[in-house]
């Protein structure tokens, strides 16, 4: 199975309509990083960085978001405390992807119900809606830009929108998921890489 990690009320509707849970073997796509970020301060994503730390619930996220920051060390525990906690509970835990999605199997006698509620409950407890979110949040949009106008000038760069198409134009389509593609399974296409990666700081999306 793929999930994707989960936006902390800092991504579009859009994004989250296109994140979810596939069958195994299948794909997802989040918002992800890019190089050279992952310890840097982001005092763009000051407000986003407060807020979870007011969601905590550990004394261990309240201490990785404290400074502001959240560096390749602290990523690196909290990984290891969710990866830790599915192998306890009889999940093969397959690592994260480069846009925050990871892999995951259940052990034999696990359904695949118990399967999503564990690493949900895995999630919440080793820091992964928190510190993991926007470690990749982050990454992915280092300056925490306006995500709409980002998307939309990605659209356009990947010729499948007017030139005009604006952030506002995609504010008003993304609800409906109506966009005005020129090709609709390019157009699809592209929405899933420009959601990824829109700055094109992963070097992974295709033209």
């Amino acid at each position: 199975m793929k999930r994707v990690t989960s936006p902390i009320g800092i991504l579009l509707a859009c994004m989250l309509a296109l994140s979810g849970c596939a069958a195994a073997g299948g794909t997802s796509d989040n918002p992800s990083s890019g190089p050279g970020v992952r310890a840097s301060t982001r005092t763009g994503w000051a407000d986003e960085i407060a807020e979870a730390r007011r969601r905590a619930t550990t004394e261990f996220e309240r201490s990785a978001l404290a400074d502001g920051r959240i560096s390749d060390a602290e990523f690196a525990e909290m990984e290891n405390a969710f990866a830790t906690c599915m192998r306890d509970r009889n999940i093969t835990f397959g690592g994260f992807g480069p846009g925050g999605g990871y892999e995951f199997k259940p052990g034999s006698g696990t359904t695949t119900e118990e399967a999503n509620t564990i690493a949900d409950e895995c999630s919440a407890t080793s820091g992964l809606d928190t510190i993991g979110s926007l470690y990749f949040a982050m990454q992915r949009n280092p300056q925490n830009l306006d995500e709409a106008a980002i998307t939309a000038a990605c659209l356009v760069k990947k010729k499948v929108v007017p030139a005009s198409y604006s952030g506002s134009d995609y504010s008003r389509d993304a609800p409906a998921m109506a966009f005005p593609f020129s090709d609709g399974a390019r157009g699809e296409r592209a929405l899933r890489e420009c959601d990824l990666d829109p700055l094109g700081l992963l070097g992974e999306s295709k033209g």
